[in-house]
């Protein structure tokens, strides 16, 4: 079986988280007996107001490169013009240059047997076109937020519907999320299938003993208003007057890092709660390891890997009902609380701390392998493409 992968964006470096899920999938499928090749077909666009400088030196093109002995097609370019409210250019433009790295690519190595595309716009639009040119059968995993943050134009919608139409599988990354996407595309039928544990997250460790006086909530995200952290600080400082040696540390970076310091100041917790900066994996397997229940209060998420990854570490986690969560936490690893519900949050801070004994590291960290584990995802999604292709 040849199977290409189109991701709708992809990591641009081996440092690169932006679309990692993409990668550790596509890595997955090529692993598998099953597959004789896998590649990837991956467009990258600059913006000109984010990179002016590199308008002249570029890179422009195609141009190929191996990733762990796997194919990978990249033609870069950049968008010049600023969003039209009326017609999605940047979408042409990317679809278009996808198009010729897909023709480029069956050049050299013959039309694949199936395509998987990821996120309708723009990558599941790209699959439609090559298999309305070409006949190679497509599915989509949708990936993106803009469903539930209502960001979809109207005129984006007619070619991400038709694209949807053709797939021969739809697939969304949470179970709430595949319920919003049967009523955004009337007349389909969409599926769960979770996002991949990253292998780092699967290795095996020593859990360490951890002090019976100490308790340390951790969070790990970008920092931006999506995550909800300014919900956090104001929730674990009503916690710390209840309980207060308790401890938070936040890993991450992003635009809300200095106005989520300024808040803990106001807040009076600044020698209880820590802001740690980006973290690199092994430093964020370090913090989990050494944390005893991770936190995360977003205000939407399609699925939310990084609670798998906490729970993969042996640690319950307190996350909000916004979509992706639901998937993933149930009474036995965790709490489940509103969104943009700062008594809640502080009610289940607390509790977490006074149940901290009800949880066992060890079957968190088992149960979370055998639902999210690299072999059980991908062999999901191999049984979807030999019935597709039977």
């Amino acid at each position: 079986m040849h199977v290409v992968v189109l991701p709708s964006w992809y990591p641009k470096s081996q440092q690169d988280v932006d679309g990692i899920f993409f990668r550790i999938q596509a890595q997955g499928l090529q692993k598998s007996s099953k597959i004789n090749k896998v590649s990837v077909i991956a467009p990258m666009f600059r913006h000109l107001r984010a990179q002016p400088k590199t308008l002249l030196s570029g890179p422009y093109g195609l141009r190929k490169y191996q990733e762990n002995q796997m194919d990978i097609y990249v033609y870069d370019g950049m968008y010049l013009f600023p969003r039209s409210p009326f017609v999605d250019l940047n979408r042409v433009l990317w679809v278009r240059a996808g198009m010729k790295a897909f023709e480029a690519y069956i050049k050299e190595n013959g039309k694949p047997d199936l395509i998987h595309a990821h996120v309708v716009n723009y990558a599941g639009i790209l699959a439609c076109k090559i298999f309305k040119k070409y006949g190679i059968p497509y599915i989509i995993t949708e990936h993106s937020s803009t469903y539930a943050r209502d960001l979809i134009r109207d005129d984006q919608w007619p070619a991400m519907r038709e694209a949807a139409k053709h797939a021969s599988g739809l697939y969304a990354v949470s179970r709430d999320f595949a319920d919003l996407l049967n009523q955004k595309y009337p007349g389909t039928q969409w599926s769960y299938l979770p996002n991949i544990l990253g292998k780092h997250f699967t290795q095996p460790f020593e859990f360490p003993e951890k002090s019976e006086s100490d308790f340390t909530f951790c969070s790990v995200s970008h920092l931006r208003h999506l995550k909800g952290h300014d919900l956090l600080l104001p929730a674990f400082a009503k916690a710390l007057q209840k309980y207060p040696d308790l401890k938070l540390k936040i890993g991450g970076a992003g635009p809300e890092g200095e106005n989520l310091k300024n808040l803990a100041k106001q807040l009076g917790i600044t020698e209880s709660v820590s802001f740690l900066g980006a973290l690199k994996t092994d430093e964020v397997l370090n913090l989990m390891r050494q944390s005893d229940a991770f936190v995360l209060a977003s205000r939407t998420e399609t699925f939310g890997v990084v609670y798998i990854e906490a729970l993969s570490q042996g640690l319950p986690v307190i996350a909000t009902k916004c979509g992706g969560p639901q998937s993933i936490v149930r009474p036995e690893n965790g709490f489940l609380i509103p969104t943009e519900n700062i008594d809640a949050l502080a009610d289940a801070l607390i509790q977490m701390y006074e149940q901290r004994d009800r949880f066992s590291p060890q079957k968190l960290r088992q149960d979370c392998l055998t639902e999210f584990s690299e072999e059980a995802i991908i062999n999901q999604l191999i049984g979807k493409f030999e019935q597709i292709l039977a």
